[in-house]
C-alpha cells in the first residue's frame, strides 16, 4: 500500500512538524497537574484534593453527579467533593478528573466520531477494571489505575483526528473500505502509529509509567519491558470492546489478540467466560461516565 492510495501525500511531514513542535498540543490543565501530585503524595488529605476540584465549579458538579451515579453504586448519598474523594479513593478522582479534562481539550473539529471514540474508550476502561478485579486473587493491582490507563488508552488517536482531520479521515476511509485495522494503515500513511503517537501525550502530562506504558504497548504487550501486566490487562480489555461492536464504524476490523496475553494474565477459558458475563452485565452503567464527558 502506498500513500497515494490514500492520497495523504506529505502526511509523515506533517506528523514529524506535530512531534518537532511538541508544545503545540495540549498541556494538562494546572489543576490536573496538582491533582496528580496530591494522588501521588503519602501524606495528602481528601481535603488537599477536594480543595483543588472545587475550584473548577463544572468538574465538581460532574464528580458531585458521578459519584452518586450508578456507575460506582455508592450506597449513600454524596454531597461533598471531600466525601466523594473520601468514598471514591484519590485514584478513582484521578480517573475522574483526566477523563473529564481530555474530552475538554479535544473537543475541536474531529475526524473520527467522538461519539463513539468515547464509548469505546470507557468501555475497555470499564473492562479493565472487572478484569483487574477478577485477577485479584492471582495478583493485587489498582483496579482505577486500570480504568484510568484504559479510558486513555487511545490518546494518540485524538493527536491524528483534531490536528490532522483531513488525513486521517482519509486513513479511516481506507481502513473502512479495505477491512484493515486502523493501526496498520497508520503505520504504513504516517509512520507512526496512535500507540506511540500516545507516548507524546503521555511524556508531556508526565503521566506515571504505568499509564504511560499501557498506552504505548496496548496493541503490543509483548514488547512491554516494563508493566507489562497492565500492558496484557488494557490489550485484552481492548479486543474484549472491539469483540462487543464498540468500534469506531460498524464493522471495523481490529487487531488480533496477542497470543500469550491470556497466558501471561493467567486467564483460562472459564475465567474468561466469566469476565465476558460481568462487562455484558455491566455496559448500561457506562453511559453515566459518558454522560460526564459531554
Amino acid at each position: 500500500m502506498s500513500q497515494g492510495n490514500v492520497g495523504v501525500a506529505g502526511a509523515k511531514d506533517r506528523i514529524a512538524k506535530i512531534v518537532e513542535d511538541v508544545d503545540s498540543l495540549p498541556s494538562l490543565p494546572s489543576i490536573v497537574v496538582k491533582l496528580i501530585e496530591v494522588v501521588n503524595t503519602t501524606d495528602s488529605s481528601a481535603e488537599d484534593a477536594a480543595e483543588l476540584i472545587e475550584k473548577d465549579p463544572a468538574l465538581t458538579s460532574k464528580m458531585i453527579r458521578l459519584a452518586n451515579s450508578a456507575f460506582y453504586g455508592i450506597p449513600r448519598s454524596i454531597s461533598s467533593v471531600t466525601s466523594a474523594v473520601v468514598v471514591l479513593g484519590f485514584n478513582t478522582i484521578r480517573s475522574l478528573v483526566l477523563s473529564a479534562s481530555v474530552a475538554k481539550m479535544f473537543n475541536g473539529k474531529h475526524a473520527l466520531d467522538m461519539d463513539s471514540f468515547w464509548k469505546h474508550s470507557v468501555i475497555t476502561a470499564m473492562s479493565a477494571k472487572i478484569i483487574v478485579r477478577h485477577l485479584m486473587s492471582v495478583r493485587m493491582m489498582d483496579p482505577e489505575s486500570a480504568f484510568c490507563a484504559g479510558v486513555l488508552h487511545d490518546i494518540g488517536k485524538l493527536i491524528f483526528s483534531q490536528y490532522m482531520p483531513e488525513d486521517y479521515s482519509a486513513v479511516c476511509k481506507y481502513a473502512k473500505e479495505k477491512n484493515i485495522p486502523i493501526v496498520e494503515v497508520e503505520d504504513k500513511v504516517f509512520g507512526v502509529n496512535h500507540a506511540k503517537m500516545g507516548k507524546i501525550l503521555a511524556d508531556r502530562w508526565s503521566l506515571p509509567l504505568d499509564l504511560e506504558y499501557a498506552i504505548v504497548h496496548h496493541h503490543d504487550p509483548e514488547n512491554a519491558d516494563k508493566a507489562a501486566h497492565l500492558a496484557n490487562i488494557i490489550h485484552l480489555a481492548d479486543i474484549i470492546t472491539h469483540k462487543l461492536g464498540c468500534n469506531l464504524w460498524d464493522g471495523e476490523v481490529h487487531m488480533q489478540e496477542s497470543v500469550k496475553c491470556r497466558s501471561e494474565l493467567k486467564i483460562g477459558d472459564a475465567d474468561f467466560a466469566k469476565i465476558m458475563t460481568n462487562i455484558e452485565n455491566s455496559l448500561d452503567k457506562s453511559q453515566e461516565f459518558l454522560a460526564m464527558l459531554q
